[in-house]
């Protein structure tokens, strides 16, 4: 099993915090991707053009413009409890749009989860 490098897991993920970022929080019982799009759609100010779906995800991932802060973090208190499939994807989502970011661009994008959560992400995303 790979190791999850774009990912950032800590001890006590209901304590971090970062100041000077935009952090975002997933908590909750979130259990359907229309449910994550919205709590994201909403905690990001993501733009009225955003399409509720995986595509327009990464696309507003790997703009945002209307953000002033250049760190954002989403900082996961809980996994959201989605299909396996869906579950796969957010954490394809939220991989690939980290890895996208660059060092001389003006946003960075971090994903925050529960060291207890590594395992579990770790087998959803490298699963065949």
């Amino acid at each position: 099993m790979e190791e999850l490098r774009e990912f950032t897991f800590v001890s006590n993920v209901r304590g971090f915090a970062e100041s000077g970022a935009l952090v975002v929080r997933v908590a909750g019982n979130i259990q359907t991707p229309t449910q994550l799009f919205g709590l994201l759609y909403q905690s990001l100010t993501l733009p009225g053009y955003f399409g509720f779906n995986w595509n327009a995800l990464f696309d507003c991932l790997r703009d945002l413009h209307w953000v002033s802060q250049k760190k954002v973090m989403i900082v996961h208190d809980d996994l959201p409890s989605l299909p396996p499939s869906e579950m796969k994807i957010y954490l394809e989502v939220l991989r690939d749009s980290i890895l996208d970011w660059t060092p001389e661009e003006p946003h960075c994008l971090e994903a925050i989860f529960d060291e207890s959560d590594r395992i579990h992400i770790e087998a959803v995303i490298t699963e065949g």
